[in-house]
């Protein structure tokens, strides 16, 4: 491990000397003057909470709470010129959690007592881009058969992931992953090469296998999966790392290549017609060299600061931009279900509720993307494949500090 180490840090000699030209931090400075927080008045926004779904707002609440819980009191929650510390932003979610604790409604009134409301404001007065992801239901078998073929990967040996903020602090948030090849640090294997030149076979990798590769590319573009075997049991596998590749979304091939109009370009359209023309399957997921690996676990799903994923509350966003736990409120039309298209007025409805940021995601980057995780199963999965919707994101920020908060609670 020792030598491992060695070999890295030469490698990194000369990937931080390109680096130098460029350093993060004026990438950051940037990046922060194309958006701004803008506080907004609470009666300006139109909060539309499902009084059927008040209870998994109020386990979302918990699960966050205990997360922050393992977080020190005086760590901060920056955002742009915007500030709180942990301790506060506890109390202060405490304080609220009381408050509804007996109740199956929420209003403007009852979150403007605890918190402040700031509107995402992107440069040039772009919206914010709302998606979705769920977990998908998938069949496997522990063993390779007929039927299961297609092996899931836990993550190999020699994948090296690399902090380039332990070489520079200019680097925060910054990674980058390889193996080690004569002394070396190299990109790891491509999507193609672990599929087709079979680079990981025979290590004792496999933790599960599924019927098919179309279904493993969804899994893994999902990062999640709930696996049925064939004697009833059932276990989850959550994303556990990345080859390191480039994402590159398969949809934006089929329609450079007249495949897909834009229009019709969604997860079931790509699915169907991958399951229609089986021979071209393997040249288009190579066009996407990124492969993920995966934990097996008995319980989930899990975001990537193993918080339990609520449907509707739980979403994945850039958290250099919105810290791990930010309490958001989501503001979108919601999308239509084929089955809603002759429906015209379901496009009036709008998904305007709270949400935790929970999760991150490959394609997720920049303060205008989101990506709103739906639940589990074939009827979430509707849902994700049509969201992509614009919209705007609010933050709600701890109005009192924790003294304070306490004194109110109390009265």
């Amino acid at each position: 491990m020792k030598k491992n180490y060695y070999i890295i840090c030469c490698a990194f000699t000369s990937v931080l000397f390109l680096f130098s030209c460029k350093t993060t931090e004026k990438i950051d400075k940037k990046e922060n003057a194309n958006y701004t927080f803008e506080k907004v008045k609470w009666n300006s926004v139109q909060l539309k909470e499902d009084s059927s779904k008040i209870d998994n707002l109020k386990l979302a609440i918990e699960s966050n709470l205990k997360w922050l819980k393992r977080k020190k009191e005086d760590s901060i929650f920056k955002y742009n010129e915007i500030s709180f510390t942990t301790k506060d932003f506890i109390c202060t979610t405490n304080s609220f959690l009381n408050d509804i604790s007996d109740k199956n409604f929420i209003s403007e009134t009852m979150l403007e007592k605890h918190f402040d409301i700031y509107k995402i404001e992107i440069k040039n007065e772009k919206p914010v881009l709302f998606t979705g992801y769920y977990i998908p239901y998938a069949e496997a078998s522990e063993i390779k058969t007929s039927k299961y073929k297609v092996p899931v990967y836990k993550t190999p040996s020699d994948l090296i992931t690399v902090n380039l903020e332990e070489f520079n602090p200019d680097y925060k948030g910054k990674v980058i992953r390889g193996r080690v090849h004569k002394n070396k640090l190299v990109p790891y294997w491509t999507r193609q090469e672990i599929s087709e030149g079979n680079k990981l076979q025979n290590k004792d990798l496999e933790i599960a296998w599924v019927k098919n590769k179309t279904d493993l590319f969804f899994i893994e573009i999902q990062g999640s999966a709930l696996l049925s075997y064939p004697d009833g049991s059932k276990k989850y596998i959550h994303y556990a790392s990345q080859n390191g590749r480039e994402y590159k979304p398969i949809g934006s091939l089929l329609l450079n290549e007249g495949i897909l109009k834009k229009s019709d370009v969604s997860m079931q359209t790509i699915r169907a017609w991958l399951n229609q023309n089986p021979k071209e399957v393997q040249r288009v997921l190579n066009f996407n060299k990124s492969f993920v690996f995966f934990n097996l676990e008995n319980e989930g799903p899990f975001g990537n600061i193993n918080v339990k994923l609520v449907g509707g509350r739980s979403i994945a966003a850039d958290q250099r931009v919105l810290p791990a736990g930010t309490l958001t409120l989501l503001d979108f039309p919601m999308p239509i279900l084929p089955n809603e298209a002759i429906n015209s007025s379901s496009k009036s409805n709008s998904f305007s509720q709270l949400a935790f940021v929970q999760d991150t995601g490959g394609a997720i980057k920049g303060p205008g993307r989101v990506d709103v995780f739906w639940g589990e199963g074939d009827e979430a999965g509707e849902i994700a494949g049509v969201t992509k919707q614009s919209g705007s994101l609010y933050i709600l920020v701890p109005k009192l500090k924790c003294s304070e908060s306490l004194l109110v609670s109390n009265k």
